[in-house]
């Protein structure tokens, strides 16, 4: 009897352990930046300097699949080059939602192709390269999270440089599918990077922490049966 309730007890801890192997990582809590602990989080962070240049520009995507032009409109008018000029907008010169369709971007992907599906990773990074800066893009399939950790904090420090996530909402506990976004600030205490959400009719910018991040950016994109990642812009 002792032996058969030894043998049950052991099968049971080896069930209960497999379960936990296989059951999938939870994301960390989420921190709004609009909570308290949110707003001290950034009084506290390390690196924020590109905050204030990107909230100053940030755009609400027009529609949900315009969270890429959005986007790419808020960090090019961070940046040192020559703004369009919208008919709408006369005499004052401003990257929107719109002017970023250039001719060389509309042969990348059309204005009405991207209102169906959005941009892919390396759309995205050519897209910001044909309006006149330099763009690489990584797919997280491709780096661990020592190189975000590393690339985030390296990016934000320089003030000609600017990164921007793409990234999937499912793993990190918010409605939605794939998503881009700019990066902000950086706390090292916490590990984490404040993401600029540019649905904010949606959600506010979010402190999520690099593991967290990565896990998101991990999520394969259908449309190009790859992993997600990161575009980093500079002059």
């Amino acid at each position: 009897m002792r032996k058969f309730l030894l043998n049950t007890a052991l099968a049971t801890s080896l069930v209960a352990a497999s379960l936990f192997a296989f059951a999938p990582v939870q994301a960390a809590e989420k921190i709004y930046l609009t909570s308290p602990e949110g707003e001290q989080l950034f009084h506290d962070a390390d690196i924020t300097m590109d905050y204030l240049k990107l909230a100053s520009f940030l755009e609400s995507e027009h529609i949900v699949t315009f969270c890429g032009p959005a986007t790419i409109a808020g960090v090019m008018n961070t940046m040192d080059v020559e703004r369009p000029q919208p008919p709408q907008l006369y005499p004052w010169r401003l990257f929107t939602q719109t002017s970023i369709f250039t001719a060389a971007n509309q042969a990348v992907k059309p204005y009405p192709q991207v209102e169906h599906d959005g941009l892919v990773l390396p759309q995205l990074a050519t897209f910001f390269q044909n309006l006149g800066v330099k763009a690489e893009f990584h797919h997280a399939d491709e780096f661990t999270e020592e190189w975000l950790r590393q690339t985030i904090t390296d990016v934000l420090a320089d003030p000609n440089r600017r990164f921007v996530a793409n990234y999937s909402r499912q793993p990190i506990g918010q409605e939605g599918g794939g998503h881009i976004s700019p990066v902000a600030a950086y706390d090292v205490e916490t590990d984490r990077a404040l993401v600029l959400d540019v649905a904010r009719y949606k959600y506010p910018p979010v402190w999520l922490t690099i593991a967290d991040l990565h896990k998101a950016m991990m999520d394969k994109d259908p449309s190009s049966n790859r992993s997600r990642g990161a575009v980093i812009v500079s002059q």
